[in-house]
Formats: C-alpha cells, structure tokens, sequence
C-alpha cells in the first residue's frame, strides 16, 4: 500500500489529517510571535509546517470562528482569542492566590513585579503588575528560561532532569538569548534564595527574582521585580520579595489542602 504524501502537521493534499483540525489550528496559532501584528497566511503555513493550501484553509475556518481576524497585512489573533485567555487568567488559582502579594510588593517597591510558571524551557507570565513600558515581557508571554532571572531562579530549584533536559534544547533555539546557568551559579542562587538577571548588560531594565516552593522544595512559580537599569538597588528589596514567595507558598499549600479535604 502506497503512504498518501503528507505535511508536517499530517495533512494530506486532499485535506484529510491525521493529527486532526484542532492539532493543526494550534500550530497556525503557535506560529504567531511576540512582535507580530499581522502575518500572511503563507508564512503562517510555512512556521508551522503546513502546505500553504492546508495553512490558508485553516486560516479561513479561523477567521470565521473570530479565533482570527483580518488586517491591512495578513491576519492577527482575534479579539476571542483574547477573552478566553483572559478566562484562564480569572480562572487560575495560582494566579487569584498570588495577586495580593503582587499589588503589595509593586505598592512596596515601585517596581513591576510578575508573577511566572516553567512551561518547557521558557518561562510564562501569568500576571505583571504595574509594568514597563516597552518590555518584553508580558502578561501571557513567554521568554527562554535561561534568559531571565525568573528563569534562573525557578531552574535552581528544579529537579536536576529538568534542568538537563532545557540544557540539552538551548544549543537548538538560534538565536538563542541568555545562557543556562552553570552548577556554581545554580548553587549560590539555592544558597541566597534569589537569582539576578542574566541578561542585566543586554536590557534597559535590571530584575531580581525568587522562587515560591513547594512543601517538598521544589519551585512552582516565581516572583521577579523589574526597573529600568541604574534607577534602583534592587537588592534591597529581595527581603521582601522572599517574604511574599514564602505567604504565597503557604496560602497555595492551604489551597491545596482544603480541596483535599472537600475531595
């Protein structure tokens, strides 16, 4: 029997897939980058690795559904996109549990404090309170892990398989920002509880961060304070950055307890 002649994303040329509509739209989807506005439904297709008639077919299905919308020069994410994003948000609870100590802390320190996740080898923002103007980051983006403080100090208090396994996908990622921190430098951020920016000497902005663990030590999440490079010692806010992570790991490890009890 002879193999029908497929895409990357296993769409054949007469439309039929094995991977499935919903696997190919994420692909449309996760083919849009941080500084795009509009892209063309052909690039689109080529990043995510579909025929340019399977890419615009799906384009199409996705514009009238509102998960797309049409632009000057191609298409954007569309406004549905965008509330039921905003669901996740409004629906994490680690996100709900951490917002107290984020508005203290940007009340504290003037600062813009984020709250992110590990998510592969990148780090995803979940929340930025009070924020930089004209900074990478932002809420319900992702940056490569070794390329920020939130990164680091989430990486030092990782698992060393996790560590090893982002190690071994950095020298693929070309360009690729930041380094991964070496075993020394793993240590001292374990030692001093907090990890600096890596990228300190590349940006307009200086950042420190600090893990929030769980009850076996591990990091979940964490918490980094950001200000533009030479306005302020961030040092000496990591006290209470460190306080905060340690009331945020309290109140996730009661929230997770409660729900045991009502389970």
């Amino acid at each position: 029997m002879t193999t029908a002649n497929t895409d990357r994303a296993g769409a054949t040329p007469g439309g039929a897939s094995r991977s499935g509509v919903l696997e190919r739209s994420f692909a449309i989807l996760n083919a849009f980058r941080p500084s795009d506005e509009c892209v063309q439904p052909s690039e689109l297709a080529r990043r995510a690795g579909l025929s340019k008639a399977t890419g615009h077919r799906i384009v199409q299905e996705m514009v009238i559904l509102g998960i797309l919308e049409k632009g000057d020069h191609g298409v954007r994410i569309g406004l549905r996109m965008f509330e039921i994003g905003q669901l996740v948000a409004l629906h994490s609870p680690l996100r709900v549990a951490a917002l107290p100590f984020l508005s203290d802390l940007a009340a504290t320190t003037g600062g813009a404090v984020h709250l992110s996740v590990l998510e592969g080898a990148d780090v995803v923002y979940l929340e930025i309170v009070n924020p930089i103007k004209g900074l990478s980051s932002r809420t319900g983006g992702r940056l490569p892990a070794q390329a920020t403080a939130a990164g680091w100090a989430i990486l030092a208090f990782s698992p060393d398989t996790v560590i090893e396994t982002i190690a071994t996908q950095v020298p693929a990622r070309r360009p690729s920002p930041g380094r991964m921190p070496t075993a020394a430098e793993i240590a001292k951020v374990r030692s001093q509880r907090y990890a600096q920016d890596p990228e300190a000497d590349r940006e307009a902005v200086e950042a420190v961060a600090v893990p929030v663990l769980d009850p076996e030590g591990y990091a979940v999440a964490a918490l980094s304070l950001l200000h533009p490079s030479g306005t302020r010692d961030l040092s000496r806010f990591v006290p209470a950055l460190q306080v905060a992570a340690k009331g945020l790991s309290r109140a996730l490890h009661h929230l997770a307890m409660r729900r045991l009890e009502s389970s």
